[in-house]
């Protein structure tokens, strides 16, 4: 008999149908099984961990037969200590069971930095080298040196601080800077609108250091800006010697139009300036931080004789313009500008 007479005898078609019976049937059991091991179709929510202490957490999980790995710690001041920052999967994620959560965690010892050595360096780049580190501007010394506003020595807590001591992220430094030559005068700047942070950032750019602050609102906890100064340089410019003080009073910005509060505060009403000589309107420009624009002068008037009779923006009461705003005029011969004009 030839092997291909052997192909359709019934013993071998009945042994074909059999393997290929018994092949079904593996295949399907092995399916079975799979799905049984990966838990087909069958899902588990991943829980809300954030918050919580990792020792919580952690049975947390375990109730959800979940898995854990900690792959990273952070430090912030604003979150318990110990609690569970992150986690990845988010919560509410679909996931299956023994799945793997990673969780980052809020270091219970506070995060510790070398301190960098800022002798010789320039203020500005000591402030910047400081935030950097994750450290913060203390108090600015000022003592009789020929190099102005160089570092001549760091300090914490009254006490000398070498470079590279571990010292606890958020650390105020101390500044001791040198006077240079002649008065140590510095110009105050104005922080109204500013957050505690900008407003003590922007001091110490300026020589100055931040002296009293009031809360003016009882909700201290929330967000607030500067709402005060003293001195106040809003009207006219303010000297202090290097190395004084600026007293801070702040509000809330969830009691206080902040916004509205700097557009009034920095705006002037519109001036009339009809009738004025050129060097009248500068001047009285000048006293309101105003900025003189186009000066056109019509036939036959000259800076001498000359007087305004028309402005834009125009004069009208209860108008306002934004300091360094521009103010253009128009002269005429003070023999030609009349009553009706003005």
């Amino acid at each position: 008999m030839s092997a291909w007479d052997f192909i359709f005898t019934k013993v071998f078609l009945r042994q074909l149908a059999f393997a290929a019976a018994l092949s079904v049937v593996i295949i399907w059991g092995a399916l079975k099984m799979l799905d049984l091991y990966t838990l087909h179709g069958r899902t588990i929510e991943v829980p809300e961990l954030q918050g919580y202490q990792k020792d919580e957490a952690t049975e947390i999980l375990e109730a959800h037969n979940l898995r854990y790995v900690i792959n990273d710690s952070i430090f912030d001041e604003e979150l318990d200590k110990g609690s569970v920052a992150r986690q990845n999967p988010a919560p509410g994620t679909e996931v299956k069971r023994n799945r793997t959560i990673y969780l980052t965690t809020v270091a219970v010892l506070p995060e510790m930095v070398p301190m960098p050595d800022l002798v010789d360096l320039s203020r500005r780049q000591a402030i910047s080298i400081l935030e950097t580190h994750g450290l913060v501007v203390g108090q600015l010394e000022y003592q009789p040196d020929i190099a102005r506003n160089a570092v001549l020595k760091q300090k914490y807590k009254d006490g000398a601080i070498e470079p590279g001591t571990l010292v606890e992220v958020g650390t105020p430094i101390d500044l001791v800077l040198g006077e240079g030559l002649g008065e140590n005068i510095a110009i105050v700047p104005m922080v109204l609108g500013m957050t505690p942070e900008q407003a003590a950032r922007t001091l110490n750019n300026a020589s100055l250091n931040v002296g009293d602050e009031t809360y003016m609102d009882e909700e201290a906890n929330e967000e607030v800006k500067v709402y005060l100064q003293e001195p106040n340089p809003v009207e006219e410019p303010k000297y202090l010697e290097a190395g004084s003080e600026v007293d801070l009073y702040y509000r809330a910005t969830t009691e206080f139009d902040f916004e509205e509060y700097m557009e009034q505060l920095l705006s002037v009403p519109i001036p009339d300036l009809r009738g004025m000589t050129p060097q009248q309107v500068e001047a009285r420009l000048e006293r309101l931080s105003l900025e003189l624009g186009l000066e056109t002068f019509d036939d036959g008037s000259t800076r001498e004789n000359a007087r305004v009779y028309r402005q834009e923006p125009a004069y009208e009461e209860g108008m306002i313009i934004r300091k360094e705003g521009t103010i253009d005029v128009w002269y005429r011969p003070a023999d030609e500008t009349d009553n009706e004009d003005l």
